[in-house]
């Protein structure tokens, strides 16, 4: 995550404070396609992160843990003149982490369902 987020064009050594939205859904360059990737790439890390963990708080710990990955995966965006890091991609992460996990805990259950006569 943090590879494709990287300024690789438009690098400065400023940080753009400025490009920064901390509210989700308040950047004007979010659009719906971009919403819809971002929770996509991270539904297989949910779906990971919920074969580890069978517990009641793997939602949490996936929202969790994908929230941290995404801040991270977003903090070199403050170094680009053309990216917007954004709240909104960390809550797209969460989204799609917790996704993931339903995903996984949906299909254990369908296939234990067929298994049982």
């Amino acid at each position: 995550m943090v590879i494709i987020s990287l300024p690789w064009i438009g690098f400065t050594t400023t940080p753009q404070w400025d490009r920064l939205h901390l509210r989700p859904f308040t950047d004007p360059q979010d659009t719906p396609r971009d919403l819809a990737a971002n929770i996509a790439l991270f539904v297989p890390f949910g779906v990971w992160f919920a074969a580890g963990d069978r517990s009641r708080l793997a939602f949490a710990r996936a929202a969790l843990s994908a929230a941290v990955v995404s801040v991270v995966a977003e903090a070199p965006q403050l170094f680009s003149t053309l990216r917007n890091p954004s709240a909104t991609d960390v809550v797209s992460a969460m989204v799609g982490s917790t996704a993931g996990v339903a995903l996984q805990r949906g299909v254990a259950r369908l296939a234990l369902s067929r298994q049982t006569p």
